[in-house]
Formats: structure tokens, C-alpha cells, sequence
């Protein structure tokens, strides 16, 4: 090929060349449809040039606008929803263990009743309540069976206060070394402290944790005797709580009736002393009895109706109500509530904290 032919070449293939292309535009405008005759395309100049479409571009069938894809996803999605939704009544019917679990709740809400609504003469102590945090160690949440006992118990540490008491129990969530709580600590001024709500749970009394409201007691020295503060205190609690409870005087018990355990120390030690605590509570409960019925009959003689003098004896010596329990899935708790038991049956009180 001549160097002339190469350059005309190059010349053709540069960017923005003038090509002689009459010919090309010839051939096209006189092409013939597949299968028929030919139809010019009309110049530029003529009529029709905008309308001109070739017969091979008309004949290629046009796609689908969006609408109909939009449509088919939309019956598709609520083909699926009920689809789904028949396989959920299917299987929960069909699974008793899926119903079990769909019922579940993982808190189990009780109420209790008020002290104004039961009438009791015996009024609240003051408690301070400081509730525990729910956890294994030392609050584990679990609701009990029933209230039918209360059981006293004495800390085997001397000099320790209610409050040093609660910290301690507190703590156990962090040490995890034992397993111990109690719903009552009675202090050495006579002041109370709630841990555990009375309808739940506190580690301290062994089988009897399920059925039953145990309260700890502080001591000065370690005999485990009560001083006076802290022995009336726990008079009008015990008193308090076996009315609310409807119980009685056989079901005011120790640690020691129980399990053997030398606790509460003084009173295992001393059964008339222990006699004598059980005699001053139920006193006690005979007096408020006895009180609030004096009361009733002089409001009653001055012709005030007895609801009013119900409630204006109750508003006079009944404190705060009570915590509501806040309970956990009985279920999750179960392996805890054995692995405690083991526990308790085994431990020792600690001589020191």
C-alpha cells in the first residue's frame, strides 16, 4: 500500500473527518424490509422524517412498563403475609409446647391487699425499704408457694448493723461466693430494713424459703442476744406480719426448727426465752386487737358510723403499703432454685463478712 493510501486511511479515521458517505446513505434510504417491498426514508427536507421509523425497529416488541412489575411484587408480598400467618396458627395449635411458650409471661404480676382494706389492728412498723437487685445470690426473684410461716433467724456476727447487713447482701450479686438474703433485718436501734418484698424468695431458710417470711436479726455480742431495741422491733414486726398473714403462734418458728442449725443462737439456746418472745408477740397483737375495738365503740357511741371509724383508725397507725413483689419466670429460676437448696443445706453461718 502506498504511503497516499495511508494517509487517506489516517485521514478517515481522524476524529471529526469530512467521509464521503452518499453512497452509504444511498444504500440505506433504499433498503428493503424483510419479506416486502422497500420504503424509502424521506431527507431531511421532506415530509415525514420525524414520523420515519425502519420496519426492523417496529417490528421488535416494546417492553413492559414498571406498573406491571410494581403489581406483581405487591400480590406477592400479602400471598406471602398470609401464607405466613396460616403457618403460625398452624404450628402453635399443633405444638402444646409453642402454646406453653406464646402464654409465657416473663413477669408474674400479683397484687396484695391493702392494709385498709383488711382492717388489721396490728399497725406497720417502720421499715426502710432498700430492695435487693434481682439476682441468683441473693434475690432471685422467684414468687413463693405461700406465706405460712415466719422464721427468725440471728446474723452470727456481732456489732453489725441492718444496714452493713443489706450492703452485704447486696454484694453477693458481685462475689457470687454464697447464697444468702433475708426479706427482714432488724438493726441494732431497732430499725428495719426490707430486702425482699414478703411474696418472693429471700436465701435463708432452707425448704422453708418457699413457703415462708424470714427475718434476721443484729446482735451486740456474740451470744446472740437481742438488745432491747432490736427485740421489740422484731415484736411488733412478727406481730404485724402473723396478722396480715392470718397466722398463728405455732407458726412463729427458728432456723433450728427447720434444719438442727444453732440459729437464732439466744433462743435455741434458751427455749423459754423463745417461749417468752412468741407470748410478748401475741400480746402485743391482743392489744392492738383491744385498742383498735376501744376505739370502734367510743366513735361508734359518739354516732360516727363504723366504716369511718375503721378508716379513721387505720389512716392513724397504719404506715406506707407494701412493696409489690416483682417477680421472675418461674421456669428460668428453677436450676437456681436446686443449685440454692444444695447450697443451704451445706453452709455454715460466716464469723465474719
Amino acid at each position: 500500500m502506498s504511503s497516499r493510501d495511508d494517509n487517506r486511511i489516517q485521514e478517515e479515521n481522524r476524529p471529526g473527518s469530512q467521509i464521503d458517505t452518499s453512497g452509504y446513505e444511498k444504500t440505506l434510504r433504499t433498503s428493503r424490509r424483510p419479506g416486502g417491498a422497500g420504503r424509502r426514508r424521506p431527507d431531511r427536507d421532506e415530509e415525514g422524517w420525524d414520523d420515519y421509523e425502519p420496519e426492523e425497529v417496529r417490528s421488535i416488541p416494546k417492553k413492559k412498563g414498571r406498573g406491571g412489575r410494581i403489581l406483581f411484587w405487591i400480590i406477592f408480598v400479602e400471598v406471602m403475609a398470609v401464607a405466613c400467618g396460616v403457618a403460625y396458627l398452624y404450628i402453635s395449635r399443633g405444638n402444646p409446647d409453642v402454646d406453653d411458650l406464646l402464654a409465657k409471661d416473663p413477669k408474674i404480676a400479683y397484687e396484695t391487699e391493702t392494709e385498709l382494706e383488711l382492717g388489721f389492728a396490728v399497725p406497720k412498723p417502720p421499715v426502710d425499704v432498700q430492695l435487693l437487685s434481682i439476682n441468683e445470690w441473693s434475690r432471685p426473684g422467684i414468687k413463693v408457694d405461700s406465706i405460712e410461716k415466719v422464721v427468725v433467724h440471728y446474723l452470727a456476727n456481732p456489732k453489725t448493723t441492718a444496714q452493713e447487713n443489706h450492703d452485704y447482701f447486696e454484694s453477693l450479686k458481685n462475689l457470687q461466693n454464697t447464697y444468702m438474703s433475708a426479706n427482714y433485718v432488724v438493726g441494732l436501734n431497732g430499725e428495719i430494713i426490707q430486702c425482699v418484698p414478703d411474696g418472693e424468695v429471700a436465701w435463708a431458710s432452707n425448704e422453708a424459703n418457699y413457703y415462708s417470711i424470714s427475718v434476721e436479726n443484729c446482735h451486740p455480742t456474740g451470744t446472740g442476744k437481742l438488745n432491747s431495741p432490736t427485740y421489740w422491733s422484731l415484736v411488733h414486726l412478727v406481730a404485724y406480719l402473723t396478722e396480715k398473714y392470718d397466722l398463728s403462734r405455732d407458726d412463729i418458728i427458728r432456723h433450728y426448727d427447720i434444719t438442727g442449725k444453732d440459729c437464732p443462737k439466744w433462743f435455741v439456746e434458751h427455749p423459754d426465752a423463745w417461749e417468752k418472745f412468741k407470748d410478748d408477740v401475741m400480746v402485743y397483737r391482743e392489744e392492738c386487737e383491744q385498742a383498735q375495738s376501744e376505739a370502734m365503740s367510743e366513735a361508734k357511741a359518739a354516732g360516727i358510723p363504723e366504716e369511718d371509724v375503721l378508716a379513721i383508725y387505720l389512716q392513724e397507725n397504719v404506715s406506707a403499703p407494701e412493696p409489690q413483689p416483682e417477680t421472675s419466670d418461674q421456669d428460668l429460676w428453677e436450676v437456681l432454685k436446686k443449685k440454692a437448696e444444695r447450697a443451704n443445706e451445706t453452709q455454715t453461718e460466716p464469723s465474719e463478712r
